[in-house]
């Protein structure tokens, strides 16, 4: 009895730390031009594309009865929502740098003095957050990849082509850390299942499309202020991975 109520102890403090042990990162592509390149008068954000994107969602013992049966349909709105939270994000990280930012169709005129932001999702993963909370060390890890690409003007000249790639980090499970002699039993996870951190879904997916938007935003504003753009203080640096 003692070493189960230890056991449940020793998860609620693993759920505490979960949360933030996300990794995200961005891996440069393409650079085309350095400048000096005219500010331009408003920054067009299209909706990431997801048609053809590898979205895995959780089917584990942990996950909520759907509303919607249909497979196909639910994993096209994660991919829809997936792309709506980070446009979202993107464009208000954007707004803060002092851009007017507009959320535009694909179908919306570019026009000389205009900057095109546009991209994909290549994989969107909602892992297991079982495997993450008894396992760990990236097991069951939810995993977002996107390629962005910016461009300006009517002639759409790319300038920048960039991938951001968000997880849910590598946090030791409870098996792995667990004392010896200590079991956590599965009935003990299964019972915090309303607890964030190992709640799989759309608040997962939001988590780490932000992440995705954060990145790159930041890489964007190092590009900005190398224009001039925006003062150099206002930037955050991004976290180059490869």
């Amino acid at each position: 009895m003692r070493g189960t109520f230890a056991a449940h102890l020793l998860i609620s403090g693993l759920l505490l730390g979960l949360t933030a042990c996300g990794q995200s990162a961005v891996r440069p592509i393409a650079r085309i031009a350095d400048g000096p390149l005219p500010r331009p008068t408003r920054i067009l954000l299209y909706d990431f594309a997801v048609d053809a994107v590898d979205v895995s969602e959780y089917q584990g013992i942990m996950r909520q009865q759907p509303a919607n049966p249909n497979a196909a349909e639910r994993q096209r709105d994660l991919g829809k929502f997936a792309a709506n939270t980070l446009a979202a994000n993107l464009a208000q990280a954007l707004r803060q740098l002092g851009f007017t930012v507009d959320r535009v169709p694909r179908a919306t005129p570019v026009e000389n003095h205009d900057l095109l932001i546009d991209g994909q999702f290549e994989n969107v993963d909602e892992g297991s957050p079982l495997r993450r909370l008894l396992i760990g060390f990236g097991s069951g890890a939810a995993k977002m990849e996107t390629r962005a690409r910016v461009y300006q003007g009517a002639e759409r000249r790319k300038l920048l082509e960039f991938i951001t790639t968000s997880d849910s980090g590598k946090f030791p499970g409870a098996v792995a850390t667990a004392p010896a002699g200590i079991a956590a039993p599965v009935t003990a996870g299964v019972g915090l299942a309303g607890s964030r951190a190992i709640t799989s879904g759309p608040s997962d997916v939001a988590a780490m499309a932000a992440a995705n938007a954060d990145q790159a935003a930041r890489y964007l504003s190092e590009f900005f202020a190398r224009q001039g753009w925006v003062d150099a203080a206002k930037i955050k640096k991004a976290r180059i991975g490869y």
